[in-house]
């Protein structure tokens, strides 16, 4: 497959993992064009290219993906189902590599069942269907848990408020990956277009429990006055069907459940022993450096 130099992205977000992307793709010395709404307020750096586009129409997004080698869609979740527009578009400008928004649960594990991960199933199944006899090939990279996001945002864990919620005892092993080893893992995909083509990229940033991370935490905040509850995923998957057969449409309330399940979890595959890290360029983060990701937001 030939050199991917030209690459396109979808979902640029300063504070997500599409920043981290965008970051990678400039520092490897890619020609970046990012897909942004009209109406957003959102500003790039200087050496990247900006295509207003109305992700409702398919021509439109077409001549903005004219000339491109590759497609990196980080839209989040609102515009994941979306996608079969940017995909059809993608395909009839010839673009050679399609990354939908995957990420997160392998979509080879047991975790790809949960109703959370309906829309992604869907988009997978349409780009596999849709690139036979054409000359566009796709990758679906995931890692699990987002390390240092889900820290940010009280997710499993509050350091600020000392309160943790632990699953099945805690000593469940999962893939914990930094936003920015993602953004270097999708740098290698497209530094890798022939052995990663139309398969699952697996990132695989540390291994982690819970119990484990709550220790390298208490080492700078303390033992005291902290806040653990337990819970089994098993319960909490039930949970999640309830809420989503009772209240459909409360989307946060029936999908953080099915997210908790799906990355810590053990029958759900959250733990990545086997991954392209090597394939990739990428080392597994050594002890000092997992320690740095949390001491920086004690």
């Amino acid at each position: 497959m030939a050199t991917i130099k030209t690459v396109a992205l979808a979902g640029a977000s300063p504070r997500s993992i599409g920043g981290a992307v965008l970051n990678a793709l400039i520092d490897a010395g890619f020609t970046v064009t990012v897909l942004t709404r009209p109406e957003s307020s959102n500003t790039f750096p200087s050496a990247v290219k900006v295509a207003k586009v109305d992700y409702s129409d398919a021509e439109n997004l077409t001549a903005a993906l004219q000339g491109q080698d590759a497609f990196i869609s980080t839209l989040g979740y609102a515009m994941i189902q979306g996608q079969e527009k940017l995909i059809d578009a993608a395909i009839a400008a010839g673009v050679k590599r399609v990354l939908p928004s995957e990420y997160g649960a392998d979509p080879e594990s047991a975790g790809r069942q949960l109703p959370v991960f309906a829309h992604k199933v869907q988009v997978e199944d349409y780009i596999k269907q849709k690139i036979q006899g054409t000359s566009t090939t796709f990758s679906l990279v995931c890692n699990n848990e987002f390390f240092d996001w889900d820290l940010d945002n009280n997710f499993g864990v509050d350091i600020k408020g000392k309160k943790m919620e632990i699953f099945d005892g805690g000593d469940v092993t999962y893939t914990a990956t930094p936003l920015a080893f993602v953004a270097r893992g999708i740098v290698g995909v497209l530094h890798h277009p022939t052995e990663t083509a139309n398969r699952v990229v697996r990132l695989h940033g540390t291994s982690m429990t819970q119990n484990k991370q709550l220790e390298i935490i208490q080492r700078f905040v303390g033992k005291e006055s902290w806040e653990i509850s337990h819970a089994s995923t098993e319960d909490r998957e039930k949970e999640g069907y309830e809420i989503l057969q009772k209240e459909p449409t409360n989307f946060v309330g029936w999908a953080i459940p099915f997210l908790q399940c799906s990355i810590w979890g053990k029958r759900f595959g959250g733990h990545f022993e086997n991954n392209d890290n090597e394939l990739l360029g990428l080392k597994e983060m050594s002890e000092a450096e997992v320690e740095e990701v949390i001491r920086s937001r004690t």
